[in-house]
């Protein structure tokens, strides 16, 4: 289980942790000092005010920080023999080289809650929905280059080929051929018109085909089959069935697929707001804690959350599922947090609430907005989806309780926690999570 000094501790620990955020925990947390004088990108001033403390374990901290360094840049670095030479006028990647507090890149974000000092977001993204700043530059630049076209060959274009003499035999049949059919049609047209039939023979002959269509008509009248019975729908008994048998025998991809299984229950065995046996109460419960124990924790939660909070859900399927509450479910990563339900950062930059689904917009931002958004960009994370741009829903500005620095809000599935620098909100079932701020956003 992870906790929020397990959260800090990671963030201390973490290079990519940007300088504002390294000050305030060497400032406010005094057991993470250590921490703080070990992590690479700490910049000289804090180094040398932490050196100032004479702590033991801060010197033995710097020490080894010392050591890593210089293994680090002593220690050459191999060629890669699967790596093919580049071609002229193509880019190349230069070597990593050490860098000094001035000219450094700026820091990534801490971790997510719970993640190992020096470890990569898993599955962390960097695109147009979550830019670090603002890169709308085109696509060539700097010790970037073109291929040059080939040029043109110097052979010369070939001869046409000579002009074909036009034939003469077809107008030679023409001229012969054409007459000889013309006679040819005119003396069948005559037979014709002399060997023609009375309109009583063409009557007489039209009359059989008549008569045996009719029949025929009748003849697929009668033989039309009957309808087939209405098929008798699934007794309530068949749909318990289906309810127990549903944690072995679910896809684990569709939370509606398996919500439909449970309405088909409460239709066929409620009545008046109440179930007609009391077991099945019993039988949705375990079939809900079965599911998060076939599939996933994420699997469950979208399902308890569709059947808790939709329309069309029976009243007494919906009683059964708000009294069993989220406990059951299981959180990877737990918060223990204010329960807030909406907040603002201390600078009034960032709103969020907590609901069945977390929402954050960012108001003021220097970086690129996703497509769509034009007042400020909002971001959701559902339990089983990570973070994605959801302007069509933004969080509006109400004169919410400021979340102050270092304090969280939570409730039974999300948290934030509040930076100087960022606003970090992550879900608890799975760890992940975005970091917010007007200079960049950063998923993890």
């Amino acid at each position: 289980m992870a906790s929020n000094d397990h959260e800090l501790s990671g963030i201390a620990a973490d290079p990519r942790t940007d300088w504002e955020t390294l000050h305030w925990i060497a400032e406010n947390q005094p057991a993470l000092r250590p921490t703080v004088a070990e992590n690479p990108a700490t910049y000289p001033e804090l180094l040398d005010a932490l050196a100032s403390l004479g702590d033991p374990e801060i010197d033995a901290a710097l020490t080894r920080r010392r050591e890593a360094l210089a293994a680090a840049a002593a220690q050459p670095r191999p060629a890669d023999p699967a790596t093919p030479p580049a071609l002229a006028g193509t880019p190349t990647q230069s070597a990593p080289s050490a860098q000094t507090p001035a000219d450094a890149a700026p820091p990534a974000p801490p971790p997510a809650p719970g993640q190992a000092p020096g470890q990569d977001y898993a599955g962390s993204t960097r695109d147009e929905w979550f830019a670090t700043g603002s890169h709308d530059a085109g696509a060539t630049g700097a010790g970037y280059s073109t291929i040059p076209a080939p040029a043109r060959s110097g052979a010369v274009r070939s001869a046409a080929p000579p002009r074909r003499r036009r034939s003469r035999a077809p107008k030679f049949l023409l001229t012969v051929l054409l007459p000889v059919l013309v006679l040819i049609a005119l003396s069948a047209l005559a037979l014709s018109l002399l060997d023609g039939g009375s309109p009583q023979d063409t009557t007489a002959a039209e009359a059989p085909a008549q008569a045996q269509s009719s029949q025929e008509a009748e003849d697929e009248s009668a033989e039309e089959p009957e309808p087939s019975p209405t098929e008798e729908p699934p007794t309530p008994d068949e749909r318990r069935a289906a309810v127990a048998a549903l944690p072995e025998e679910s896809s684990c991809d569709s939370p509606a697929a398996d919500r439909e299984v449970f309405l088909e229950l409460a239709s066929a065995a409620s009545e008046n707001g109440s179930w007609v046996e009391s077991e099945d109460a019993t039988l949705v419960r375990d079939a809900l804690i079965g599911l998060q124990d076939s599939c996933d924790n994420t699997h469950a939660a979208a399902l308890f959350l569709d059947l808790r909070g939709s329309e069309q859900t029976p009243n007494a399927l919906r009683g059964t599922v708000a009294d069993m509450g989220s406990a059951w479910i299981q959180a990877s990563f737990p918060a223990q947090g204010q329960p807030l339900s909406s907040f603002v950062s201390p600078d009034g930059n960032v709103v969020c609430e907590l609901a069945d689904t977390l929402r954050c917009r960012v108001l003021q931002h220097s970086f690129s907005a996703p497509e769509g958004c034009t007042e400020g960009v909002t971001y959701a994370i559902r339990v089983d989806r990570t973070a994605e741009p959801d302007c069509e829903n933004p969080v509006p500005q109400q004169g919410q309780q400021v979340l102050g620095y270092g304090q969280t809000a939570s409730n039974e599935f999300f948290a934030c926690t509040s930076f100087q620098s960022q606003m970090s909100c992550w879900n608890q079932l799975t760890g992940e999570g975005i970091n917010l701020s007007a200079s960049r956003n950063f998923t993890y």
